[in-house]
C-alpha cells in the first residue's frame, strides 16, 4: 500500500462537542485516578489559555486547521516537575507549524529586524504556545 493512500486528513472541524455531563464524568475520573496516585488534592487539573493568544496562535499563517496540544514538563529548574500544557498551530497534513511572531512595522517598512538576544543567541520567535494559568490557582 502506498503512503498517499495512508495519507492522514486534518480538517479543521476535527473534534466533538459533548455534554456537561460527560465532560464532567471525564475530569472527575482523571481526579479520582490522580487522587489514588497518591497526588491528594494538589495535582494540576487544567490550564487556562487566553482568547487573544488562541486566535494569535490560529491565525499565525494561512494553512492553520486546528491546534495540537501536548503534555509537558516545566524547565525551569526549581526542582518541581510541573506538568505543562504546549499548544502548536498544525496545518491540513498534520504538521506542527512553528509560530512566528508578527514583526513591527516601521516608518514605511513591512518589516523590522529582530532584536539581538542579551546571550548573543540568535533570537527565538516563538514556536509554540505555552506560559497558560494551572488549575488550582487559578479555578473558578
Amino acid at each position: 500500500m502506498s503512503t498517499d493512500a495512508k495519507k492522514l486528513h486534518y480538517p479543521s472541524d476535527a473534534g466533538e462537542f459533548i455534554s456537561l455531563k460527560d465532560a464532567d464524568r471525564m475530569i472527575g475520573k482523571y481526579g479520582d485516578n490522580e487522587k489514588q496516585k497518591g497526588r491528594g488534592e494538589n495535582y494540576t487539573q487544567a490550564y487556562f489559555f487566553g482568547k487573544e493568544k488562541i486566535l494569535e496562535l490560529l491565525n499565525c499563517h494561512e494553512e492553520i486547521v486546528g491546534i495540537r496540544i501536548y503534555y509537558g514538563m516545566d524547565l525551569n529548574g526549581d526542582g518541581v516537575d510541573d506538568k505543562k500544557m504546549v499548544l502548536y498551530a498544525v496545518n491540513k497534513e498534520g504538521k506542527n507549524v512553528p509560530y512566528k511572531r508578527p514583526r513591527p512595522k516601521i516608518a514605511g517598512l513591512s518589516f523590522a529586524p529582530p532584536d539581538p538576544a542579551p546571550t548573543g543567541d540568535p533570537v527565538d520567535d516563538g514556536g509554540a504556545l505555552d506560559g497558560g494559568l494551572p488549575c488550582p490557582s487559578y479555578c473558578p
